[in-house]
């Protein structure tokens, strides 16, 4: 006779969670594709380039989110992978740029975004604020050291030296800057223990409580 711990387990992912996640990660990519769309329509001015909130998208904090509450982590990573490749492949079939979407340093961004499933993994035990914050603002970090090292490595531009490094890192600050007020808004909306009660009912108490919940488990 099966216990309730693994009766638990089997029981799969709330539609509301997938609802929530699938609202999420839409908004992202159409964020993302927004200015490249705009550019082919013949209305983006040069301003809106400019001043465009590049990065500004909860991403990784729906990773963690993801990772946090459903039940299986390779169909949370499955889903997040899929809406950075159509993402990908919107910003190519809009802008006719086969390399303003896949480039040498796509594979790096890929595996930052997907290591939030990971990160979101260590949340399922936690229900307060400060802790999916703090861990969002780690993936940011992660996500900025990471993929404009790689960028240093493999783009022209930069020259493979201390002071091409220095000059990587220093150009990225402004999407780095947007992505940790996109990933502290989105941590803040997505883990508050209002929409977490609504989100996992049967947990509610817990939530009232302050206790540790199970989140995907």
């Amino acid at each position: 006779m099966p216990d309730s711990t693994s009766t638990s387990a089997q029981r799969p992912t709330s539609l509301r969670i997938w609802l929530v996640v699938g609202l999420c990660l839409a908004y992202c990519v159409a964020i993302r594709v927004l200015p490249y769309v705009l550019t082919a329509m013949g209305t983006q001015a040069e301003w809106f380039t400019m001043n465009f909130p590049w990065s500004l998208t909860p991403i990784l904090a729906v990773g963690l989110f993801a990772g946090a509450t459903f039940r299986n982590p390779w169909v949370a990573g499955g889903l997040l992978l899929a809406a950075l490749v159509a993402s990908d492949l919107g910003i190519w079939a809009v802008s006719g740029h086969f390399n303003w979407a896949f480039y040498v340093g796509t594979p790096f961004n890929y595996l930052c975004m997907l290591a939030t499933i990971g990160l979101g993994l260590t949340l399922r035990n936690d229900r307060s604020w400060i802790r999916p914050i703090g861990t969002g603002l780690m993936a940011a970090l992660i996500f900025f050291v990471v993929t404009n090292f790689a960028s240093w490595i493999t783009l022209p531009e930069y020259t493979k030296d201390l002071s091409g490094l220095a000059s990587c890192y220093v150009a990225a600050i402004p999407f780095f800057r947007n992505m940790m007020i996109g990933t502290v808004v989105g941590t803040v909306l997505l883990f508050n223990p209002v929409v977490l009660s609504l989100l996992l009912p049967g947990q509610s108490g817990e939530v009232a409580g302050n206790q540790s919940p199970s989140f995907g488990r």
